[in-house]
């Protein structure tokens, strides 16, 4: 793949191989299909499938489930909303789902979507207007006009079937067409997934160990030992992981802060995976309660991290100085958000000076980091399967809104003992400030104080 810089741009694709059903970085021989990515991208959770499976079934009436098959996930620009996911399944692009306040879940269908429910038993209404793929984006009346509530119809032309979106009584407009016959394939499973991947995982994997050696060689930390800023979700544990390969489990330290916000099932985590890899841990306690401190301060915003400042940097310096620590490697990976594309593989945080951070898997997509820790027998955290991307703070300004709405239903005792110290803060009723925590306008500058 010419070296680093070629896998680097083989990883901006993503392939899926028909005979076995399964995704592939970049796109190799024997690809069906192959897709450009831009945001990052992963195999999708046990929630997030059933998500797909009822969509589909709301939206074309047929029941089909996901739950048994792989289904990779491409965060791209959300349309209407803050976050919106592209769909592929089954050697197919099926869709673009998106979370919309008020509204749920929505679906984008695409015309292999409307394919696939098409054999899958979906009615489809005849249409005439230009053949073939021509009719796409064009507006058409259809023959009979029994419609009812729905907001999509499937419509066929020649050999061709697409969604159509219902515009009037009997007008729709056309959003995209693909060939009829397009079926569910052989499910394919998540050890072939990392058997096909095996050259292109194992690559980054070679590579990142190099590249711990070489910062290890080169910061020499504290007493020998390489510290690992462990978090708790699959990136950190990843970089932990591989730190124990390039330099034994005897030179590595993982440290969690414990903000006093956490998900407690993020500290259990924390704690089977350092005796799974046999590596020490350190605990990092906040030194304020963070409670008290949104009673005094006010909620934290995604411009206004206080919490990050005062409950893990600040420990987190008085942690390094007292170990002498010079160097830590982090999770971070440039797949996540534009400001993490854009920091150095090696640098340094001004906010803990005299500490060195190198990230080993800053170049790695997500579906990377889930078939690495799968081959290698590393549990996942619990709560991905619940649809959390982010599995540190219950309730973090950084969250998506369907995740805070996640975060409420599984700790609900923590959002009441929150709307206490909001309600407190801004003068607001117990009910108008854990309304003010779900609506989630507080994540804003500016939006902290009820409307």
């Amino acid at each position: 793949m010419g070296g680093l810089g070629g896998l680097l741009k083989a990883l901006e694709r993503v392939g899926w191989l028909l005979d076995r059903n399964v995704p592939v970085l970049g796109c190799r021989l024997g690809s069906r299909s192959c897709w450009n990515v831009r945001g990052d991208y992963w195999l999708a959770g046990g929630f997030e499938k059933s998500i797909v499976s009822q969509l589909f079934h709301s939206t074309f009436g047929v029941r089909v489930s996901f739950d048994e098959r792989l289904v990779v996930f491409h965060r791209i620009p959300a349309p209407q909303s803050e976050y919106a996911i592209e769909v592929f399944a089954e050697a197919l692009r099926l869709s673009a789902i998106e979370y919309v306040a008020g509204r749920g879940w929505v679906l984008h269908p695409s015309g292999a979507a409307a394919s696939l429910a098409a054999s899958l038993g979906a009615p489809t209404i005849g249409v005439s207007g230009p053949r073939g793929r021509r009719l796409k984006g064009k507006r058409v009346r259809l023959p009979e006009c029994s419609i009812g509530s729905r907001n999509w119809v499937l419509v066929s032309v020649d050999g061709w079937v697409g969604p159509a979106r219902v515009v009037g009584e009997c007008t729709v407009k056309v959003k995209d067409l693909a060939p009829k016959g397009m079926r569910l394939l052989d499910p394919g499973s998540m050890e072939e997934a990392v058997e096909v991947n095996a050259e292109v995982v194992g690559g980054l994997a070679s590579e990142a160990r190099e590249f711990i050696r070489r910062v290890y060689a080169r910061y020499q930390a504290s007493r020998g030992r390489l510290y690992v800023a462990f978090s708790g979700g699959s990136d950190s544990a990843t970089v932990l992981s591989l730190a124990r390969e390039a330099v034994g489990p005897e030179n590595v330290v993982a440290v969690y802060v414990d903000t006093g916000m956490e998900f407690p099932e993020t500290r259990r985590y924390v704690e089977k995976v350092t005796s799974i890899l046999g590596v020490d841990l350190e605990v990092v306690e906040a030194e304020a309660e963070p409670i008290e401190e949104i009673r005094r301060r006010g909620l934290m915003t995604r411009d206004d991290r206080w919490c990050t400042r005062l409950l893990k940097l600040k420990p987190l310096r008085r942690f390094y100085r007292s170990r002498g620590v010079r160097l830590i490697l982090d999770g971070a990976r440039r797949w996540e958000s534009t400001t993490r594309a854009s920091t150095p593989r090696i640098g340094e945080n001004p906010l803990i000076p005299g500490v060195v951070r190198a990230l080993p898997i800053h170049h790695w997509p997500r579906l990377a980091v889930q078939l690495y820790l799968y081959e290698r027998g590393i549990p996942f955290n619990h709560l991905y399967s619940k649809g959390l991307t982010r599995i540190g703070c219950i309730s973090c300004p950084a969250m998506h809104l369907y995740e805070l709405h996640i975060a409420y239903h599984l700790h609900p005792w923590w959002f009441e003992k929150l709307a206490e110290a909001v309600a407190e803060h801004y003068g607001l009723s117990q009910r108008e400030a854990l309304r003010l925590l779900l609506v989630g306008s507080w994540r804003k500058a500016g939006g902290r104080k009820a409307s």
